[in-house]
């Protein structure tokens, strides 16, 4: 999904599954300064994308915002088993010769290196939103690369964080050792937020809010920039988290209301 100077762009899809991008406003097309909003729905748009350039070659700028960065995950160097999907990626948006970039909350820094005139955007205002919402005494972080990567970002807020205890045959997580730092100590009946930048099935923070639970935490909360949730909703809540957030607010599962649904 597509904004241009926030509007929406809805491409044409033709019988044959191409698209095409027509039929703008002109005063949008013969504008001389545009901002891109991506929101990923799908591969395709990465076309769909190409030819939003092609149409503002006039341009005096061209900046993309990217809501999620598609293969942000897959940051990995080429294998005959993998694929480095991130810097094929990369590539691609590089050919576009854009004059920023903005990245919403990147998995890594390799994403950074790679993409060019690139720069790192971070929900600081959603997060502190949640914070208050929750009154939470404290952050907890799911690893260490999240206390390096937040921890410079959110300074002055008391945290903890989690170190993964691994099967070593199968490389499955097995539960979590809390880790705290000189600034915090958490007490029995704390809040607790859970911060990290992508929830995609969710058994990281089921595991962590069992541990911060049995530790006699008392409400345990999520904020993830990026919410896929692909086992849904209910299998946080289940674990014992009673909210969850992202970058567009408060998520709630569909077909439920807070109040039925949601742990109070």
């Amino acid at each position: 999904m597509f904004y241009v100077n926030n509007v929406r762009v809805i491409p044409t899809i033709f019988p044959d599954k191409t698209s095409q991008i027509w039929n703008l406003p002109e005063e949008l097309v013969n504008s001389y300064d545009f901002e891109i909003r991506w929101e990923f729905e799908h591969e395709g748009e990465i076309m769909q994308l190409a030819q939003l350039v092609d149409l503002f070659a006039h341009s005096h700028s061209l900046v993309l915002k990217i809501k999620y960065l598609p293969y942000g995950r897959q940051d990995k160097v080429v294998s005959n088993k993998t694929t480095f999907a991130l810097a094929s990626f990369a590539k691609l948006i590089n050919s576009m010769y854009f004059d920023y970039v903005d990245i919403m909350d990147p998995h890594s820094k390799e994403a950074i290196k790679l993409i060019k005139h690139s720069r790192a955007e971070y929900p600081t205002e959603q997060l502190l939103k949640a914070l208050n919402e929750t009154r939470s005494d404290a952050v907890c972080y799911p690893d260490k690369g999240a206390v390096e990567k937040y921890t410079q970002l959110y300074l002055g807020t008391p945290y903890m964080y989690g170190e993964k205890v691994r099967d070593q045959r199968t490389g499955k997580i097995l539960s979590y050792q809390l880790k705290t730092n000189n600034k915090y100590e958490p007490q029995i009946g704390d809040r607790i937020l859970i911060v990290d930048d992508i929830c995609d099935g969710g058994a990281t923070f089921i595991l962590l809010a069992k541990e911060l639970i049995s530790r006699g935490i008392t409400d345990v909360n999520l904020f993830v920039t990026h919410g896929i949730f692909s086992k849904g909703l209910k299998v946080l809540f289940d674990a014992g988290i009673k909210r969850v957030f992202t970058q567009d607010g408060e998520a709630m599962p569909s077909g439920f209301d807070d109040v039925t649904y949601r742990r109070l």
